[in-house]
């Protein structure tokens, strides 16, 4: 049984239209650096991976390169599901002219909503959200015209009002 692959493996594995998941603390740390730069290296080159979709909790990158950051090619992303965009601006832009589909979650809804799809639950139900940019009678979330997909839902539990996040 092999133990070990090579980053360059794992991004040849990576296939049209994935969703990756990313996780870190944020600012470059404890990102999986070396298997974001192997998938940023094959793109150029084979054109592939195409339309992924990226979900970030936190800040993922340092700013100047890495990170989100290394996704931010034309037709390389489709759609960016994010809790903080601020260490790529090359992605906001795309989310900006609306190039890609961009919403912006809770960080802590993000990650939690890791777990819940993990587990084939049925997404995050929480109050965290409501009544800002993020309640779906405020807009869901989302950054721009092109992003269309409700991913956030208005529920009520008991006379008390949620909202749903959707898994992915």
């Amino acid at each position: 049984m092999k133990k070990w692959t090579s980053a360059e493996a794992v991004a040849s594995s990576i296939f049209d239209g994935a969703t990756i998941a990313i996780t870190g603390p944020g600012g470059g740390l404890l990102e999986p650096n070396a298997i974001l730069a192997a998938i940023e290296a094959r793109f150029p080159e084979t054109g592939h991976p195409r339309n992924l979709t990226v979900v970030h909790a936190l800040g993922v990158g340092n700013g100047q390169g890495s990170g989100l950051r290394r996704f931010a090619h034309s037709g390389m992303v489709s759609r960016v599901i994010g809790g903080h965009w601020v260490w790529s601006s090359a992605m906001q832009k795309l989310a900006e002219t609306g190039q890609i589909e961009g919403y912006s979650f809770p960080g802590g809804a993000i990650a939690t909503l890791f777990r819940e799809i993990g587990a084939g639950r049925p997404g995050v139900i929480t109050r965290v959200g409501l009544r800002t940019f993020v309640d779906p009678r405020n807009g869901g979330g989302k950054l721009n015209d092109a992003t269309t997909e409700d991913l956030v839902e208005l529920i009520e539990i008991d006379g008390k009002e949620f909202l749903r996040y959707k898994p992915l």
